[in-house]
């Protein structure tokens, strides 16, 4: 007669040493990724620079305030005070000048003022990191309708007259400019490592909580103190809430 057989105490144990590595493999892949799509922030980052500092070297001014962009078929003018003025719609021009000089692989049009004065993929790149992250070119400093806007609450007090190139996500925002975290403290915090100083408000990557408030009592640094400097990773914090900006090397 054939008797039931249930299974042995190895081969339950088996079992579930393969399950194990089976959710082990499928967390590390996402992990791979993640970091995966974390240095493509760096890599796009190092892009923009190497075009921008091109441009400078082509054309003797920066891209977005170039006084003579029209006569070199660029696109729209700017005032050529080597400051990327949101005020003047400069940082509307930026991505058409550098791929009207073909410093860049993709195509882009001058972005409007209007809401949202950018549109991602048109007038602003589209990162490999997400379909809601971009970058912009501007000036820190020079009035409130930035649209990296309140950047000297709680950083840049010290650095409040620099061009920059932020990064960011645009969703929720009514303009579409990237105002809005989306990295997590310990990876803005990996990024700056790697490229920088680690210091949240310090050397040339910066960390910025969303619209540089601590929306719904979240943040990405820790210091709410207008023009002091100091800020910290606020590693407490576990919501994606950091975006990021680096000190643009030329121009004012």
């Amino acid at each position: 007669m054939n008797k039931d057989r249930g299974f042995t105490l190895v081969e339950l144990s088996i079992v579930i040493v393969i399950i194990g590595l089976i959710v082990a493999g499928i967390v590390g892949g996402e992990a791979l990724v993640r970091q995966a799509k974390l240095r493509t922030i760096i890599a796009e980052y190092n892009s923009y620079k190497l075009a921008a500092n091109a441009f400078k070297l082509e054309y003797d001014e920066i891209p977005g305030d170039i006084s003579r962009a029209s006569a070199f078929g660029l696109g729209s003018d700017g005032n050529g005070d080597k400051k990327i003025h949101s005020n003047r719609d400069e940082i509307l021009y930026v991505w058409a000048h550098l791929s009207n000089a073909n410093l860049l692989p993709n195509s882009y049009i001058e972005g409007q003022d209007a809401n949202p004065r950018f549109t991602i993929g048109e007038s602003s790149p589209q990162s490999g990191f997400g379909s809601n992250i971009t970058a912009i070119f501007s000036h820190i400093g020079l009035n409130s309708r930035n649209c990296i806007r309140a950047l000297s609450s709680p950083l840049f007090g010290i650095y409040s007259q620099i061009n920059v190139i932020a990064i960011g996500s645009n969703e929720g925002d009514p303009e579409g400019c990237p105002r809005v975290g989306f990295l997590k403290v310990k990876e803005a915090h990996g990024i700056d490592l790697k490229v920088d100083d680690g210091i949240a408000d310090n050397g040339v990557m910066f960390s910025a909580n969303t619209n540089a408030t601590n929306v719904n009592g979240n943040r990405c640094v820790d210091n709410a103190t207008d023009g002091t400097g100091g800020a910290s990773y606020d590693f407490d914090e576990t919501g994606k809430n950091c975006r990021l900006i680096f000190r643009f090397g030329i121009g004012g």
